[in-house]
């Protein structure tokens, strides 16, 4: 993981208690910032901003669930008021079992909640009905809130321009770039009751997602 990926950051304004308080961002490329073109423009650092949360990011490109279960120490240690888990994307696009999935994310939402933690378990970027099923029925048996991203991937200009310049780097198309990591905090906000859902459409149909994950839908 690069360490620009693991950030701390602080912020101002509050939601049922939630200010000055923990929330961890535990995911993927896309919660490790993928590719927002500043640091602050992330989804976590938008919704911590919002907040007035202390950020404490657990994320690494490539994640898969499986990655997450050794980091469950680590959040559960933060002591946080706050946990968003998004990871599922790349067990999308890499074709992880479903029943695998399902026993490695249950493990996931099992260890983090936590009566005094609010869990919101945020849906797929890639379109899968299957993988989200089982992350909102899991999100549910501990009391925790799903936040689909439902339609977001089909939106052209949610995705960073191929090529373009981030502080990560050289931009994909596929990942988030600002508009999308905006979108994906303002539906966080939205569960929290912290402000208005994005309006997302209308909508081509759902792409079809070729073996080589970093491209265009057709």
């Amino acid at each position: 993981m690069a360490p620009s990926e693991v950030i701390g950051v602080h912020a101002g304004t509050d939601n049922e208690g939630l200010q000055g308080k923990v929330y961890v961002a535990l995911g993927d490329s896309i919660s490790a910032g993928r590719f927002a073109t500043a640091q602050d423009g992330t989804f976590p650092a938008l919704v911590a901003d919002k907040l007035g949360m202390n950020l404490n990011l657990v994320a690494r490109s490539g994640a898969k669930a499986a990655w997450a279960l050794p980091q469950l120490g680590a959040v559960v240690a933060a002591h946080p008021a706050l946990v968003t888990i998004e990871l599922g994307t790349n067990d999308v696009g890499f074709n992880t079992p479903p029943e695998v999935f399902a026993s490695q994310y249950e493990s996931i939402v099992a260890a983090v909640a936590a009566p005094q933690t609010r869990v919101l378990c945020i849906g797929s970027w890639l379109p899968s009905s299957s993988l989200d099923t089982i992350i909102a029925q899991a999100c549910e048996r501990h009391s925790g809130t799903f936040v689909s991203l439902d339609g977001f991937y089909g939106v052209n200009d949610f995705h960073a321009p191929e090529g373009g310049s981030s502080y990560l780097g050289r931009t994909d198309w596929f990942h988030p770039g600002d508009q999308g990591h905006a979108a994906i905090a303002a539906e966080v906000l939205a569960a929290l009751g912290a402000g208005p859902a994005p309006v997302v459409g209308p909508l081509p149909p759902a792409p079809q997602i070729p073996d080589v994950i970093r491209t265009h839908p057709k």
